[in-house]
């Protein structure tokens, strides 16, 4: 994870995505909100920390890390970048202080990955309880909403307004300067790690977007050409 800015910004946080956990193998720099990005090391500070401290779990082929850095750390004493390491090697990951080296662990410091399930409990309870019509919730649909609270955002100008502050006040920001410049469905594009912007275009008509898509956009339907690769690309959206 990164590490949490000194102070409070409104202009977001880059987070980088290896390519061995990316949708699509495609690494890419995403972002996350400030608040968000502090509440992830609320959690490693408390929660994490309680579940690993003094854990004896070991995976069967364990790869214990040592001197970690928010690039890599040595692992089973060879020096390796965290973007390198494949899924099931993440698993085997064992933290200097023991437990998991995950973000997310269990009671005892395993790691833990059943989203999947989390999620369908979840909405369970929420049908059970408050919500009959309660649709069905899969880790995948957390990429939707990322996708639809970042356009809305985009297409009002807040991270744009923002950005401009800082550019305004001194602030020497890459990301800034680019989101003063780069159109909304551009950013998103990029964040989604869509190859074409068709993709993203077409993947913000299936979600329903007419609400906050339909006045900046209008001018612009059907202005993109829809290739083969980019019809292949949303259809794994679906």
């Amino acid at each position: 994870m990164p590490p949490l800015p000194r102070r409070r910004t409104a202009v977001p946080v880059p987070l980088v995505l290896a390519p061995p956990t990316a949708k699509g193998r495609k690494g890419r720099s995403t972002w996350i909100g400030y608040e968000d990005l502090a509440r992830v090391h609320d959690y490693i500070g408390w929660e994490r920390a309680a579940a690993t401290e003094g854990s004896r779990w070991r995976p069967r082929d364990p790869l214990f890390v040592e001197a970690p850095t928010h690039d890599g750390a040595l692992i089973n004493g060879t020096r390796r970048r965290w973007h390198t390491l494949t899924p099931a090697e993440r698993l085997r990951l064992v933290a200097p202080g023991g437990g998991s080296a995950l973000l997310a662990v269990q009671s005892g410091g395993r790691p833990f990955v059943d989203w999947a399930t989390v999620l369908r409990r979840t909405a369970q309870r929420i049908r059970g309880r408050f919500e009959p019509s309660f649709p069905h919730v899969h880790p995948h649909v957390t990429r939707h909403t990322f996708a639809m609270a970042t356009l809305e955002r985009l297409v009002r100008g807040y991270y744009q307004q923002a950005a401009q502050l800082v550019v305004d006040t001194g602030g020497d920001d890459a990301l800034a300067l680019y989101l003063t410049k780069a159109d909304p469905l551009l950013v998103l594009r990029d964040l989604l790690g869509h190859t074409s912007a068709a993709t993203t275009q077409a993947y913000l008509h299936l979600l329903d977007t007419q609400r906050i898509y339909r006045d900046a956009y209008a001018a612009t339907e059907g202005a993109l050409a829809v290739d083969a690769a980019a019809v292949a690309e949303f259809e794994g959206e679906v």
